[in-house]
């Protein structure tokens, strides 16, 4: 059977991932290096904007319509589609993603204490930083910015930059990958790193995964060895991308040597990786508890959102 014959024989796993990224990055990097095939399957992937479908990101709503079989979402999403009953599961860890607070250079906001009164973007308000956000501040500081500040939901990451950019915002949550290049061009400052702010939430704490590859609850029953296969691919490709700076600068494209480019791989290195302990699943519980807004039900995370497998701990 010829190469090409034999690629097709193949079993595909159609994926959608944001154009931009570290999902896409790890994404690229298997198909660059042959990781899918490697490991048993072909790997379909489809890269999209970033824009929100209602209340549900781009990428979810194509997983929720059959269009693909695998995403990347973090754990508070998914267990908000599986208590509104759709049967959603999270499959691998893919790593701590949470982003950063960016502001003006030389404006008023230094810290968390700084925020009442100000005008702060988000993507919307469900997005996990900014839950995080007004959990550290009534926890560290005693005010809810959600009460005391002016949330503006962007509905993209893309528009949340753009609207920082442009004026009329003391502070964004932007997503982690964008903060580098932003802060590197003199104008902006990070107030935060949102994975550090978790890393001391409430306490100092080990890293925990808060995002994971992600399917529909079937997928694992009808397709195991086809999910194993990705998993496999996802931590060849994830262990190349640290061992490999010249690699990973090509798939992130991103120029080797400069300043943005090295603060963007410590935050990439920083987040990206991590391996599973059953335990996580209590830190997760603990972390959905403590980040749920005030008057929100503190319900259990859904039966079932880490039983698909966590399946090789991401080896």
């Amino acid at each position: 059977m010829s190469a090409e014959r034999a690629r097709d024989a193949l079993p595909t796993l159609r994926a959608a991932f944001e154009a931009t990224g570290s999902g896409a990055w790890l994404m690229r990097a298997i198909v660059a290096c042959g990781l899918d095939e490697a490991n048993g399957y072909r790997l379909a992937l489809q890269l999209g904007d970033d824009r929100m479908c209602g209340e549900r990101h781009a990428t979810e709503a194509r997983l929720i319509d059959g269009e693909v079989e695998l995403i990347d979402s973090d754990w508070l999403s998914l267990a908000r589609h599986r208590a509104a009953g759709l049967p959603l599961v999270a499959v691998a860890p893919y790593g701590a993603i949470f982003g950063g607070l960016v502001a003006p250079r030389g404006g008023l906001l230094r810290g968390l204490a700084d925020l009442p009164g100000k005008r702060i973007g988000v993507v919307h308000a469900q997005d996990k930083n900014w839950l995080l956000l007004r959990a550290a501040c009534r926890l560290r500081h005693d005010f809810d910015p959600a009460e005391v500040s002016c949330c503006v939901t962007a509905g993209s990451k893309s528009a949340l930059h753009d609207a920082l950019c442009g004026g009329g915002l003391d502070a964004v949550l932007l997503y982690w990958h964008q903060v580098p290049a932003l802060v590197a061009g003199g104008a902006f400052r990070e107030v935060c790193d949102l994975a550090g702010l978790l890393a001391n939430f409430p306490v100092p704490r080990p890293q925990v995964p808060t995002s994971f590859f992600a399917c529909h609850e079937d997928l694992p029953r009808s397709a195991p060895a086809l999910l194993q296969g990705f998993v496999r691919s996802a931590g060849a490709a994830a262990a190349r991308l640290r061992a490999d700076p010249g690699l990973w600068s090509r798939i992130a494209g991103v120029p080797a040597g400069s300043w943005a480019g090295a603060a963007l791989r410590r935050k990439w290195l920083a987040r990206v990786g991590l391996a599973w302990a059953p335990e996580m699943a209590a830190r997760l519980q603990e972390l959905a508890e403590l980040m749920a807004p005030p008057g929100a039900p503190r319900n259990a995370l859904p039966a079932g959102l880490l039983a698909a497998g966590l399946l090789s701990r991401g080896e």
